[in-house]
């Protein structure tokens, strides 16, 4: 395998998207085919962002979709150089939110014995699972936090969006497109997502904008409430754990007799093949972290938590808190 190269430098850190909740509430922008534009790692003139509904995905966030793919594609770099290097620890952060992530690596014994063109060639394929692994964590650990109560832009609750019945599949299906496209050996990063994207809506059945926002106000009552500000009535906490699987769910009656496509999360067979060893942990620097840290540690005496490993306590917990809200779990 080898990394396509880019029209902009892996160390160029993704730049923000502002997302949206996928209700048919005001200020949702719900897009399809013809408005999805092209992908564009440095800036937004040509992308089209916003919601859109496909008959075996259900509604989809291109914005999420986009950041994940897009982290993928700086992960990868980043944690390619550090192979390369034989560096012990790596750390990153996204940009938005406070918590920073801290990597810890154990090599082959025989690593900086090969020669280098298979030194390469290994990195390659370790560093884009591992960045596929890494992202899925982060904008899971996003998840987490904003359930918490944290708040990105600083003032706007983004509790109604953690966990809504879109993200987690969003975000999968970026990493698995922006996969594709750092291994495309014909075109450069944008094109190859650009093409990937369109070909994957397609592929999952994707409706009119108009549809979209249809399939969005059957779910009224069932999945949210209100317009202005909005209440969730669903949380979607499957993120794999069990089956190593995320199925998206899809609003009632809008493409009859259609199943949803579930699809695998990222896995990390190249460590376990070439003999590496890799633990990751985050440490929550929001105001909320003290309640998710007293989840995990309940006697107080822990600063990180380990991902995925503290996952399961941290969403059954969320799981109950939602149950006491009168709120339906989907996992």
């Amino acid at each position: 395998m080898a990394l396509t190269a880019s029209g902009c430098s892996f160390n160029d850190e993704p730049r923000p998207r502002l997302g949206s909740y996928a209700t048919s509430t005001l200020g949702t922008y719900f897009i399809d085919l013809t408005t999805l534009g092209r992908h564009n790692y440095d800036n937004c003139l040509s992308e089209g962002n916003g919601i859109v509904y496909t008959c075996q995905g259900g509604h989809i966030d291109i914005a999420h979709l986009r950041i994940a793919a897009d982290y993928v594609r700086y992960l990868t770099g980043k944690t390619r150089k550090s192979l390369l290097k034989t560096d012990r620890k790596l750390t990153f952060k996204p940009n938005v939110d406070p918590s920073r992530y801290y990597v810890t690596l154990q090599y082959p014994e025989d690593w900086n014995r090969l020669p280098d063109p298979e030194r390469e060639r290994i990195a390659d394929e370790v560093s884009l699972e591992l960045a596929g692994h890494f992202t899925f964590m982060m904008v899971t650990w996003h998840e987490v936090m904003t359930f918490a109560g944290y708040k990105s832009m600083g003032f706007v609750s983004e509790t109604p969006s953690a966990f809504s019945w879109e993200d987690n599949y969003s975000n999968l299906l970026g990493i698995r497109l922006a996969t594709a496209a750092l291994q495309d050996l014909n075109d450069d990063y944008n094109t190859a997502m650009t093409r990937l994207l369109k070909a994957e809506m397609e592929s999952l059945g994707i409706q009119p904008a108009t549809t979209a926002k249809a399939a969005a106000e059957k779910m009224r009552g069932i999945w949210f409430e209100g317009n202005i500000f909005v209440t969730m009535k669903v949380r979607h906490i499957d993120i794999g754990l069990d089956d190593e699987m995320v199925s998206p769910l899809l609003a009632t009656d809008v493409c009859p007799d259609t199943q949803p496509r579930p699809y695998p999360t990222p896995l990390l067979k190249s460590l376990t093949k070439y003999g590496f060893k890799m633990t990751l942990q985050v440490e929550p620097r929001e105001l909320e972290k003290g309640q998710i840290l007293k989840v995990v540690c309940p006697d107080g005496d822990c600063m990180y938590v380990s991902l995925p490993q503290d996952l399961p306590i941290i969403l059954d917990d969320i799981e109950k808190q939602t149950a006491k809200a009168g709120c339906k779990i989907v996992k």
